[in-house]
């Protein structure tokens, strides 16, 4: 009897479990969206219910859901309305000048320019000293009788990512301008060469020049037996230089940032020099800067899935730049989980919108995504029909974000959830494949909001160049990683 009565009171218990629920909303979305109607189609008991529901969860309040109609407006205002129209169809604010500017340098002169023009507010401390001085130090009047660091490929060059290469050269940048040297890369045997498809060699050469800005006016014939140096070292270099960690910075820059904030943290100035360096080395040449502003006006190029009310729209019109209040999502998988722990394109979403609910008026669900993995892609399309289906049911996280559903962005390159070497060795041409990343790169940071995680040097770097190319500094970085401090983000 006892037993049975245990029984009973476990059933009796599940029932109610599941009837308070159902009440509630707690199970399945499909069970609350599959009997939604709208609101014209209610009875008047299914009408009595749907307010009784929303006086439940507190939405006696919500805003309605209106349609406007221009025929009851006033002359005076369907004329003010025209204009206003008119006016914001040619109207170019400083925003979209400045990322259109960006895809226009076309020499080392435009680049130092384009920093110039940009609002200080926007961006890291020292900007336009930092990249003036390092141009200068980097472009003497004479390369008579200066000394040189020169830069080539790491014994294991192959193994290194995009960022890694970029960040192991702005190590190389602080000892030249430390020691008064003057940083150069071995044409013929650079830093990245992995990255320069066998077919660009003689257009370009072995280095990272191939895509960036010359990193001096000075080259190899400047050499002499006792005026440089090689990295990676072939032969005992002075200890000075050996013993420098390769998380510091150069002196001038470190006391002018000690006198201004005097208690900045060390992992914090490792930050802020690896945003100066990247911001200079990757200054893209004239040739790579037409290719990708090429490849950026090319609809063929380029998918976008919306939303539009009735139906799911697959589409190819990306805007250029991306809109005011769109985000940057790079979802880091491939063979990054032997360093961090991959999250799933999920906490990503989770973050973004639990952002904007807070920020409606400041950031859209508009995104960018950009990652090697496939089936994030994938992710986009299922989370946007999950939003088709719950489009206008009674729910706080979709109420009160800007808009109902997301809009996806992204480029037609091909993808494959594997390291960097490994996709250019799948892909074929290494320079056409990297041009595209780079385009991954450009569009990315026309965003004003960034999730990822700085466990990825691509998502460090993102973050940098948005900052010195852009002013985006005081835009949110959301990182969706681990909960660690600086000091663990690796090179």
């Amino acid at each position: 009897m006892r037993s049975r009565s245990f029984l009973f009171t476990i059933s009796i218990g599940a029932i109610l479990i599941i009837f308070v629920s159902i009440r509630t909303g707690l199970l399945t979305v499909e069970a609350r969206t599959n009997t939604y109607k709208k609101w014209e189609d209610l009875t008047t008991n299914e009408a009595l219910e749907r307010v009784r529901e929303e006086n439940l969860h507190g939405y006696q309040y919500a805003a309605p859901d209106e349609d406007f109609n221009e025929e009851k407006l006033s002359e005076r205002d369907r004329d003010l309305l025209g204009k206003l129209a008119k006016g914001g169809s040619i109207a170019r604010d400083k925003r979209t000048q400045t990322i259109e500017r960006l895809y226009g340098l076309d020499s080392e002169d435009a680049w130092n320019r384009h920093i110039e023009e940009l609002d200080d507010e926007g961006l890291p401390p020292l900007t336009k000293f930092t990249q003036r001085y390092i141009y200068e130090h980097q472009h003497p009047e004479s390369c008579k009788d200066k000394k040189f660091i020169v830069m080539e490929a790491f014994p294991n060059d192959e193994s290194f990512g995009l960022g890694a290469v970029m960040f192991s050269i702005s190590m190389n940048l602080n000892l030249a301008l430390r020691f008064n040297r003057i940083l150069i890369y071995n044409p013929q045997d650079g830093p990245g060469r992995h990255f320069i498809d066998p077919s660009s060699h003689e257009l370009c050469g072995k280095s990272m020049d191939c895509f960036f800005e010359r990193i001096s006016s000075c080259t190899m014939d400047d050499l002499t037996p006792d005026n440089h140096f090689l990295l990676p070292a072939r032969k005992e270099i002075d200890q000075e230089i050996m013993n420098t960690d390769p998380g510091s910075l150069p002196q001038i820059f470190g006391i002018a940032l000690k006198r201004m904030y005097p208690m900045i943290t060390p992992d914090a100035l490792k930050y802020w020099w690896r945003g100066q360096a990247v911001s200079y080395i990757m200054r893209f040449n004239a040739r790579t800067m037409a290719e990708l502003l090429r490849k950026r006006r090319d609809k063929a190029l380029h998918k976008s899935l919306s939303f539009d009310g009735r139906d799911i729209v697959d589409g190819s019109n990306i805007p250029f730049p991306m809109p005011a209040g769109s985000i940057s999502m790079h979802v880091r998988h491939g063979d990054k989980g032997i360093e961090m722990k991959l999250k799933p394109f999920q906490e990503y979403l989770d973050a973004a919108e639990g952002f904007i609910s807070q920020n409606p008026m400041g950031y859209r669900k508009i995104a960018f995504v950009s990652t090697e993995n496939p089936e994030v892609l994938e992710s986009a399309r299922d989370h946007l029909q999950k939003e088709h289906e719950m489009y206008k049911v009674v729910n706080a996280k979709v109420r009160t974000t800007s808009d109902w559903a997301w809009t996806w962005y992204w480029s037609d390159i091909p993808r494959a959830n594997i390291g960097p070497e490994q996709q250019l060795e799948t892909f074929g041409n290494r320079t056409d494949m990297t041009i595209n990343w780079f385009l991954q790169l450009m569009m990315a940071i026309e965003c004003d909001m960034m999730i990822g995680t700085r466990g990825s040097g691509w998502s460090r770097m993102l973050d940098n160049l948005r900052c010195g190319w852009l002013g985006k500094c005081q835009q949110p970085f959301f990182d969706v990683g681990d909960p660690q401090d600086w000091v663990f983000y690796g090179i």
